[in-house]
């Protein structure tokens, strides 16, 4: 019973870092944005958080500060992707290219403490992440001004047509998204790894975007699915006790992910997802 129960632990360790993610890619295509720069969001996030962390010697304040970086990034990426508006899918893995290369950077030249273990924040994230994943619910199909939100990515001119700015309306979803992303990272550093490397994300913020896809974007689908993705990953950590090539065990969790999304089939996305409003 022991290793079962190690398993479900191991399971919901990895799943909330995903699930996070999840909830503000599925906020920023609801509004009608790729958000393909949330794996440069969620390292920035989890590089502050252990920054922070480190600094005062409060995890707490470390997850806090990792949420601020990613709302941050989400600004950048509303700045470039709304406003200017660059095309979504080029400038986010363009994001995500210059977020590895300046988190690399500051890492390498800070101090070692950056590179023991931080203090444990002593409460599961899984509820944080439950509880974040209802009021994203309560707020998409329960307030009107998730439904004005679902509107700019359902249909921009029955959104205009309602007195939607889409303009705002995404870039302020982009925000709220980054932040989500911000706080997976920081989830990730703070809360389960205890500390940072370079790239630690991993690729991490796209299986979300797949758990998104799988769950037909909406939350509670998307939390479960990221379930299943953190299964995956533990289910690696546990076969690697056998023996043998440690890096074929991790290829698990990502061959996990195409094998689910491809049974899956195609899913219908929010129709103005990826389209720039002009």
């Amino acid at each position: 019973m022991g290793a079962e129960i190690e398993f479900l632990l191991t399971t919901l360790r990895t799943a909330t870092p995903l699930a996070f993610v999840a909830l503000g890619v599925l906020l920023a295509e609801r509004a009608g944005i790729l958000l393909m720069g949330v794996e440069g969001a969620m390292l920035v996030g989890g590089f502050t958080a252990i920054a922070v962390t480190v600094a005062t010697g409060n995890p707490w304040l470390g997850m806090v500060a990792g949420t601020v970086a990613g709302f941050a990034a989400g600004a950048v990426l509303a700045g470039l992707t709304v406003w200017v508006p660059a095309d979504q899918i080029v400038m986010g893995l363009a994001f995500n290219i210059a977020c590895a290369g300046v988190t690399s950077f500051f890492f390498r030249i800070s101090s070692a403490g950056m590179q023991k273990l931080t203090p444990p924040l002593g409460f599961p994230l899984a509820w944080l992440a439950a509880a974040a994943a209802l009021l994203v619910w309560l707020y998409l199909y329960r307030t009107n001004s998730g439904l004005l939100l679902r509107s700019a990515g359902h249909s921009v001119a029955a959104a205009r047509a309602a007195g939607v700015n889409i303009r705002a309306t995404r870039a302020w979803a982009l925000m709220v998204a980054g932040a989500f992303a911000g706080l997976g990272g920081a989830a990730l550093t703070v809360g389960w790894v205890r500390s940072f490397s370079d790239e630690i994300t991993g690729g991490r913020g796209f299986i979300a975007l797949a758990a998104v896809y799988l769950a037909r974007w909406h939350p509670g689908w998307s939390l479960a699915a990221c379930v299943l993705f953190g299964a995956g990953e533990a289910l690696a950590f546990r076969a690697q006790v056998l023996g043998g090539n440690p890096h074929l065990y991790l290829m698990v969790p990502y061959v996990l992910t195409l094998a689910v999304v491809g049974i899956a089939g195609r899913a219908r996305a929010p129709q103005e997802a990826g389209r720039p409003y002009p």
